[in-house]
């Protein structure tokens, strides 16, 4: 039978349109070449080529047989990416996440229930986690909404709510609680790579200036150092290394009290079955 790497060479004399510069392009010399296609002829039992003296060209065999050839190379070339993955899936636990502090709580979980596994997570846009997971790119995914699919697991996870962190002389610092209303129009530090939450500040807060800061240990201290207020959220309170002197004043918008959802693939339960308990 013939092999994957003959009809790679076939595909390649194809596209090139002749043996010399097909050989170069698959690092191999062109008398090998040449044998190896025609041991390919051989095993089919039939000519591919048309041959004149210094030109091949293939014939409508040949034509028939590229067309066979670039499928069977594509099935290949997606079953070892199937098979990768699926392995990668045995060892790694992938979590997609709408925003990074759910990420930060189920990370501490999987940890526990699952020390032998390796976790790997990425901030994602919530309307793209569900495709990704029916795609097996995330094993788990944490979204702002429940998932109604009939391939997919979801559960209710956390909840999540945003406060304002002012130092106390802040002019603001007196309020029990604030609107986002009322905060539309100041300058915000904001960390990079926060999720949903960046585009409801965009959204909700349109005369505001953010100020992004890519590197979390630039971040904390440009918040040392000056009065601009920053987002925080009752899950990230509690993952603070040290206690600040600032102030937290709850936001009253409905929209900030947000509540997460966990989503497995059903045909996952068995493995995650202790994390679903």
């Amino acid at each position: 039978m013939f092999e994957l790497n003959q009809l790679e060479q076939l595909v390649t004399i194809a596209q090139h349109g002749t043996l010399s510069s097909a050989a170069e392009e698959l690092h191999i010399s062109q008398p090998a070449l040449t044998r190896s296609i025609q041991k390919l002829e051989d095993e089919l039992q039939m000519s591919l080529f048309d041959r004149k003296k210094n030109k091949i060209s293939l014939n409508k065999n040949g034509e028939l047989a590229i067309t066979y050839a670039k499928k069977v190379l594509n099935e290949a070339n997606q079953m070892v990416d199937k098979l990768q993955a699926f392995e990668r899936s045995q060892h790694i636990i992938s979590i997609g996440s709408c925003a990074p502090a759910p990420n930060w709580e189920l990370s501490d979980i999987l940890t526990t229930l699952y020390p032998n596994n390796k976790l790997t997570s990425n901030i994602e846009k919530d309307d793209n986690l569900l495709q990704q997971l029916l795609h097996n790119e995330y094993s788990i995914i944490i979204t702002t909404y429940p998932i109604a699919h009939h391939q997919v697991l979801c559960i209710e996870f956390s909840q999540e709510r945003l406060f304002l962190s002012i130092p106390p002389a802040h002019p603001l610092s007196g309020h029990k609680e604030i609107s986002l209303e009322e905060l539309d129009g100041e300058t915000f530090l904001l960390k990079s790579n926060l999720g949903f939450w960046y585009k409801l500040c965009q959204e909700r807060l349109p005369h505001s200036h953010l100020l992004v800061q890519e590197d979390n240990v630039a971040f904390d201290e440009l918040k040392k150092g000056s009065i601009l207020p920053v987002f925080v959220t009752d899950i990230t309170m509690r993952y603070l290394s040290e206690k600040e002197n600032r102030v937290y004043i709850p936001i009253s918008n409905p929209e900030v009290n947000v509540k997460y959802y966990c989503s497995i693939l059903k045909k996952d339960k068995i493995r995650y079955k202790d994390f679903i308990k």
